[in-house]
């Protein structure tokens, strides 16, 4: 007789935040399965899809991702204690897991990835790993830049890897949001 299989239900968050609003979702165990950036949840509902997963929404007031991910987007926070369930294929989490070495603050290459990962000149391999990440920030996919030091490659846009980067530099929200321009400093003695 063969033994049913459970559904998987994810329960999804909301964190408010007014630069970079976030979907999260988490398991029946409490284990970050996803992070939407910027509220976008049509990613969310197809990597529900893709892991027969059922959505509903977290009803409870406090989540230690949602708080987490909060002291984060505020600079107080510099590491994760969250549990993380990141699903993809063997090589994608073999990428996503060096990905957490990278500390914060700092940057590297998609080749110094490869390279950390035993798999000298799969630059390209690791991109693709690198955007398919269900768990932004937390595995720190925006640190990855291109080898002449660009910002290149990532799923939630340019401008909110460079916000990332900044608030990781300063230790402090950037004054500007994604989408909107960076504030220019003009020098009074150029």
């Amino acid at each position: 007789m063969a033994r049913s299989r459970k559904t998987p239900r994810w329960r999804v968050d909301r964190l408010a935040h007014p630069a970079l609003p976030l979907l999260l979702a988490v398991d029946d165990d409490d284990a970050l399965v996803y992070v939407a950036l910027s509220g976008r949840c049509a990613g969310l509902v197809q990597h529900a899809i893709d892991h027969g997963a059922r959505l509903g929404v977290e009803t409870r007031r406090r989540t230690a991702a949602r708080t987490q991910l909060r002291e984060y987007l505020a600079g107080r926070r510099t590491e994760f204690t969250l549990r993380l369930r990141p699903l993809g294929t063997g090589f994608e989490l073999e990428v996503w897991r060096h990905l957490q070495d990278v500390e914060y603050g700092t940057t590297c290459s998609y080749g110094d990835l490869a390279d950390v990962a035993a798999r000298r000149g799969s630059a390209r391999a690791v991109g693709r790993a690198n955007g398919r990440n269900p768990l932004p920030i937390v595995v720190p996919c925006h640190r990855v830049i291109g080898s002449a030091g660009d910002l290149v490659g990532f799923g939630g846009g340019l401008p909110v890897k460079r916000w990332l980067l900044q608030l990781e530099q300063h230790r402090a929200t950037p004054g500007w949001r994604p989408g909107e321009p960076e504030p220019v400093q003009l020098g009074l003695f150029a």
